[in-house]
């Protein structure tokens, strides 16, 4: 079979189409791009009924390996997941490694796991992956002695599936510390009273950006920016910042790992611990990139994900980002949908009023003056962070606060009439 290349030619792919959807069949071709291989050649087969074999029919299979003989491929790739057996028929047919979709998600994670955390949970999916694959993998390591002694390749195999099995357990212990410790953390941030926003939608629309955005607006470090680049799953973990703004009460923003259609099963349960993130958001904000064609697709992805981790029912504002790339009129907002640009962003103002409208649904910002003998208010306020702006004036106090409808009617007479 023949193996990986890692010299400076691009790993070449043959793509197997098994159903007419475009939005897939392009996003497949840019994962593929995404994991630095190249399509030399795609078959299309509307696959009516699926082989137990080999998944596509028997024609199909002559035909491409007929293609085989003669051209340079280093993987056959499936729109689909196929299952170990119709793996292992299709790569002793063809002589080649044959990938499925999971597989290719799975390689780019892989290339992009940058901490313990993602790699460990990568580690996991892939492990739990191959497991039911090391079935049949030690065939040519058939059993050597008759009667009822086993044979070196049934102890290999054996072998084999025990370590996996054990370092599978391995990670898991690992990934409950880690997912404890957040949990340590997130109490530490609950303490704090601090809201938390979380950025959440399909890979690369663009979240990274928009977060090292409102780091800037928050005249933030640059170490405490977060890598961002124009690729597929550029972010694995999730990264969390305060976001101090001089005229808003601060918040909490975290920044997460990107969504895909039919993101495999494994990748979900192995990065529980950085979705579950998201599910103890105050609110969430969904990017979506407006100059993507497959932006409906990507937010019923995004959705779906949600809705799977049960954080659906968290307040949401949707971002249509880059609105530089389309004809959109931007930067506006309508009702919770903003138009902007992350690499351009005017509209941050009325962004952040947004944020904490959403924040503080039953909340209202008032104009007040406290007489100077009642700063104790002032300081209440502060601690409860409810103060945006105040400056001390020869009448008193003159303040911006956001008062609850009981705060104001407890503080009536210092609420100034427009």
């Amino acid at each position: 079979m023949k193996s990986c290349h890692h010299d400076m030619r691009l790993d070449s792919v043959c793509i197997i189409f098994t159903c007419a959807d475009h939005e897939k069949q392009e996003e497949l071709k840019e994962l593929v791009a995404a994991c630095e291989k190249e399509v030399v050649h795609t078959f299309y087969q509307d696959v009516k009924s699926i082989s137990f074999r080999t998944y596509i029919g028997s024609g199909k299979v002559e035909e491409i390996n007929s293609f085989l003989q003669k051209e340079t491929v280093d993987y056959v790739l499936f729109d689909v997941d196929l299952s170990p057996l119709q793996i292992r028929n299709l790569e002793t047919i063809w002589n080649i490694t044959v990938m499925d979709r999971s597989d290719l998600i799975l390689t780019i994670f892989e290339q992009r796991a940058q901490t313990k955390v993602a790699k460990l949970q990568i580690e996991s999916a892939k492990l739990k992956k191959l497991l039911p694959r090391l079935i049949g993998s030690h065939t040519q390591l058939s059993r050597q002695a008759g009667g009822k002694n086993k044979g070196s390749g049934e102890t290999q195999l054996e072998l084999d599936r025990r370590r996996t099995k054990a370092r599978i357990h391995e990670i898991k212990k690992e990934l409950l510390n880690i997912q404890k410790e957040r949990a340590t953390q997130r109490k530490r941030r609950l303490k704090q009273e601090l809201p938390c926003v979380a950025l959440v939608g399909y890979t690369n629309a663009g979240k990274s950006t928009l977060m090292n955005a409102f780091l800037n607006y928050a005249h933030q470090q640059d170490h405490k920016k977060v890598f961002q680049k124009d690729m597929l799953f550029a972010t694995l973990d999730t990264t969390i910042r305060r976001i101090q703004i001089k005229h808003y009460p601060p918040f909490l923003l975290s920044d997460t790992v990107g969504f895909v259609s039919d993101l495999p099963h494994d990748l979900i349960e192995a990065f529980h611990s950085t979705l579950e993130e998201m599910t103890y958001a105050d609110l969430l904000i969904q990017v979506v990139d407006a100059s993507n064609e497959n932006l409906s697709m990507q937010q019923e992805v995004t959705q779906r994900v949600l809705h799977d981790i049960q954080a659906d029912h968290i307040p949401m504002i949707t971002i249509y980002n880059k609105c530089d790339k389309t004809s959109l009129p931007y930067p506006r907002i309508v009702q919770d949908h903003v138009y902007m640009s992350a690499i351009k962003p005017t509209s941050f103002e009325a962004l952040f009023d947004l944020i904490h409208q959403k924040l503080n649904p039953d909340h209202t910002i008032y104009e007040l003056i406290l007489p100077y003998e009642q700063s104790a208010i002032l300081s209440y306020f502060i601690k409860q962070r409810k103060v945006i702006d105040y400056t001390n004036k020869e009448d008193g106090i003159h303040l911006q606060a956001l008062l609850s409808k009981e705060d104001s009617i407890l503080y009536k007479k210092y609420i100034q009439k427009n």
